[in-house]
């Protein structure tokens, strides 16, 4: 039987950035996802969102760095240019304002029908958490990602967790790379982590605490 999917809208917050926003944008949800399932994709889409945000905000009420860039430089050595950017980026800061131009580009092309539609796909269990394929186009690649739903009934892990899973599975989709397996220093490892952590520093908490959560 092939999925059937329903259409989910997403308020886009006003940030100050220099690209014309969407008021909203668009997911197609397998109908196998229960109501409750859906609700808790959207809080998720919603930390996304809102640390995105919180970062253009940061920069223009005069930080030198958001707190974002600040935890990404911190931690993220490796693999810090998407697979599109060209020049060589220097550190961390540097490497998470490209990546948050470049998800601004996302949701624009989403909002404005500008890329293919974003599906949210379904797998019923396994091993995975959220899963995005790897794109390399911000301005063609879709947000579409696979959702264990396991993962979303799971109520031992909190949704700014899931929230950075999301972000991680966007970060590949928005051209991101990494050894299959390894996120410690690497970028769209390490920069999802700190959307885990609210974007504070690392504690003695055990790496796999987050990286279990990640692909």
């Amino acid at each position: 039987m092939s999925a059937t999917y329903k259409k989910i809208q997403v308020s886009v917050p006003d940030a100050p950035v220099s690209e014309v926003l969407p008021d909203r944008i668009t997911f197609y949800v397998d109908n196998r996802f229960t109501t409750k399932q859906v609700n808790r994709i959207r809080q998720m889409i919603g930390v996304v969102l809102n640390n995105w945000r919180n970062h253009f905000d940061e920069l223009n009420n005069g930080a030198h760095r958001s707190r974002y860039q600040n935890c990404v430089n911190k931690y993220a050595r490796f693999n810090l240019a998407p697979v599109w950017f060209d020049e060589k980026l220097s550190n961390g800061s540097a490497a998470a304002g490209v990546q948050m131009d470049g998800f601004t580009t996302m949701i624009a092309v989403n909002g404005f029908d500008r890329a293919a539609k974003a599906y949210i796909m379904y797998q019923k269990s396994g091993s995975s958490t959220i899963k995005g394929m790897n794109a390399s186009n911000p301005e063609k690649a879709s947000l579409s990602v696979t959702i264990n739903a396991t993962a979303l009934d799971n109520t031992s892990v909190s949704t700014i967790f899931l929230g950075g899973s999301l972000q991680h599975a966007w970060l590949h989709r928005e051209g991101y790379r990494h050894p299959i397996g390894k996120y410690i220093s690497y970028f769209a490892g390490e920069a999802s982590m700190c959307v885990m952590r609210g974007n504070n520093d690392k504690t003695s908490t055990p790496a796999n605490t987050y990286t279990k959560w990640l692909d």
